[in-house]
């Protein structure tokens, strides 16, 4: 599950603040069971994840039918550690080509965007592939599975 998971090319970020949902697309990684994305702290979704940790994320693994996705709820982070950067920067890289020089930046305190990270707290699939005969399709996943 971690490999169809990790190749995933974008997840939708769940927000809310005051009431009001919000959801965006981020390119992420996955790493240790995390999933993380890079983004300016002055977008919408940023902006309220300051005010309030709780997200949920979605990610299509499988569009046609049969349906397969991945949903989770959990908090989220910025991301200050050095290590972390570098290590979760080098998947990024080897994802999509580019951040390469976010860790360099990030050392010197000169890049414009920031790191997140989200952490599980509950992981739900939705598999019709694997499944077909259920009449609701729920697998409850540990971090360790991602």
């Amino acid at each position: 599950m971690q490999d169809k998971i990790a190749q995933a090319q974008t997840m939708q970020l769940a927000t809310v603040r005051n009431g009001q949902p919000w959801i965006c697309t981020v390119y992420f990684v996955l790493h240790a069971g995390n999933f993380y994305w890079l983004s300016f702290p002055t977008r919408r979704h940023s902006e309220e994840l300051a005010a309030n940790p709780n997200a949920a994320i979605a990610i299509a693994l499988k569009t046609d039918v049969p349906v397969v996705g991945m949903q989770a709820e959990g908090d989220v982070r910025v991301v200050e550690d050095a290590a972390e950067v570098k290590v979760v920067l080098d998947l990024y890289v080897e994802k999509y080509g580019q951040g390469a020089r976010f860790a360099e930046r990030f050392e010197r305190g000169e890049n414009q965007h920031e790191l997140y990270r989200f952490t599980p707290r509950t992981v739900m699939m939705f598999d019709e592939y694997t499944t077909p005969d259920a009449s609701y399709r729920k697998i409850l996943l540990t971090q360790e599975e991602l």
